[in-house]
């Protein structure tokens, strides 16, 4: 009975020395997950920079991320400390604290974050040994010549470009309109073409009669259109003092449209006028059909 007892009592201090033991070695067992950025990380932004840090534990309450701010270090390389202010969110993300830094970082330098083992958890883990990580920032000056060199890239893209435009548009209205150094110079025609300077002078001519073909037909329907959208019907300006009991308006209005009748003298002189103006038009092609008979 003695040695159940005596045994019962062995086994008792024996779980009571494993959870002790346990418990310390549960209290010592924070650990850091993850870090972001990441040891030996270069190319950080200078500005808007923010350490994000995960342990294997509960950080994110207001007590425990007040007390530990004193255990979160960043220096330069010159080993100056850098101001932040630690952010959490206990809700979605408890196991982290983030450090967002208030000043704009030196370019192309060494930061390093330093988290000392005094470093505790919500339920009293510690890290146990201080930890760092180091970052470098990018080169801003390497990234204001990348970016000037782009845009000088761009410009000669679009200079490029709008010659090319311009000089096919060019072309296109020589086509039209005739070459005036072809129209002037057969000789060099003959020369740039291996050909007779009377088979360059036929060429020229055919330009020059495409070119009056071309400009007849633009004078014709240029004509067309004018005599198309031409109104012979008299018009009065109502914006003018007329006399007693008249109004003024804004438009102005034929004389048909404001029901009123056009004198036979007016409408005379139209027509007249329009004759005239016919009969000059016929003299006009006569002549010049008699100049090329002559030609």
């Amino acid at each position: 009975m003695k040695s159940m007892k005596r045994a019962a009592a062995v086994l008792a201090l024996m779980m009571t020395l494993l959870m002790a033991v346990s418990s310390f070695t549960y209290a010592s067992g924070l650990e850091l997950t993850k870090i972001t950025p990441t040891d030996g990380e270069t190319g950080k932004q200078v500005s808007n920079m923010a350490i994000k840090m995960t342990f294997s534990a509960e950080m994110a309450t207001e007590e425990n991320v007040k007390a530990n701010e004193k255990n979160f270090v960043i220096t330069g390389a010159d080993g100056k400390k850098v101001p932040f202010y630690p952010v959490y969110d206990a809700e979605k993300y408890p196991n982290d604290i983030w450090l967002i830094l208030e000043a704009d970082l030196a370019s192309d330098t060494e930061y390093t974050v330093t988290i000392k083992g005094d470093l505790k958890s919500v339920d009293g883990q510690t890290l146990g040994e201080d930890i760092t990580s180091t970052f470098f920032t990018r080169n801003t000056k390497t990234d204001s010549n990348v970016s000037m060199l782009l845009t000088f890239g761009m410009m000669g893209v679009m200079f490029y470009s709008t010659s090319k435009m311009t000089k096919k548009a060019t072309e296109k209205q020589k086509e039209v309109q005739g070459d005036p150094e072809m129209e002037l110079n057969p000789y060099k025609i003959a020369k740039e073409k291996n050909i007779s300077v009377q088979e360059a002078v036929t060429i020229v001519e055919k330009e020059k009669a495409k070119v009056e073909k071309a400009s007849k037909k633009k004078a014709e329907k240029e004509a067309k259109k004018a005599e198309e959208s031409y109104d012979d019907t008299p018009t009065f300006d109502y914006e003018e003092e007329l006399g007693p009991n008249t109004y003024a308006v804004k438009a102005r209005a034929s004389v048909k449209e404001t029901g009123h009748h056009i004198p036979k003298a007016v409408t005379r002189r139209i027509k007249e006028k329009k004759e005239a103006e016919r009969l000059a038009e016929e003299r006009r092609k006569a002549n010049s059909a008699g100049k090329k008979k002559k030609k």
